[in-house]
């Protein structure tokens, strides 16, 4: 068992560096987002600008916004998408998920562990194997194809869809590290680090 939670160990550490680049894409997409209404909002004083004192700044900036809106637009999505992908595994890890809590508080520590062992093995490892293997081809057909986005100067398509495969593979070794611990606290004096805390309502 000692081996088995040594390698969930590993699994907890790859969740984390995965759910540190989901932070990063809020920050970024927050600031995507600002830079983009900032500049919509304004477009029509640059233009006043440009044509009242020349230069050309004013004019690049509005021609490379016209250019690259749609790309700032999509990027947005496209970061959002990885957030929830990518920090799925990691908010798992941290029992910050969402669940219908109709019994759950109420019960002991024990049958939560074993709700959440025949919940992992019967319903999130299956659910896993089956997304990744629906939204696999679906990226490898972006990939390979070069499916692009039907906006003007819109992005590929195939970053986006690799999240999904990804983030469900991320999701499933996570899944596998929950069980592992499921397993040691209900057979040996293993305790789980995270407990369930009942919602404040």
């Amino acid at each position: 068992m000692a081996l088995a939670l040594r390698f969930t160990r590993l699994i907890d550490e790859l969740s984390r560096r995965v759910g540190l680049v989901a932070i990063w894409l809020v920050l970024f997409s927050a600031l995507v987002s600002a830079f983009n209404a900032i500049f919509r909002y304004s477009i029509s004083g640059m233009i006043w600008l440009e044509r009242s004192y020349g230069g050309g700044l004013f004019g690049g900036l509005v021609a490379f916004y016209t250019q690259y809106s749609n790309v700032l637009s999509e990027s947005v999505w496209y970061m959002f998408g990885g957030m929830v992908m990518l920090g799925g595994a990691w908010t798992l890890k941290l029992n910050e998920h969402v669940r219908v809590d109709l019994f759950y508080g109420a019960i002991s520590e024990r049958a939560r562990t074993w709700i959440d062992l025949l919940g992992g093995l019967f319903f999130l490892l299956p659910l896993c194997i089956l997304l990744i293997w629906f939204t696999w081809p679906w990226f490898l057909q972006a990939w390979t194809q070069n499916v692009m986005s039907n906006a003007a100067g819109g992005l590929p398509r195939w970053p986006v869809r690799l999240m999904l495969p990804l983030g469900f593979a991320v999701l499933l070794l996570q899944g596998v590290a929950e069980i592992i611990k499921c397993i040691a606290a209900l057979t040996t004096d293993y305790v789980r680090e995270f407990a369930y805390e009942k919602p404040l309502q």
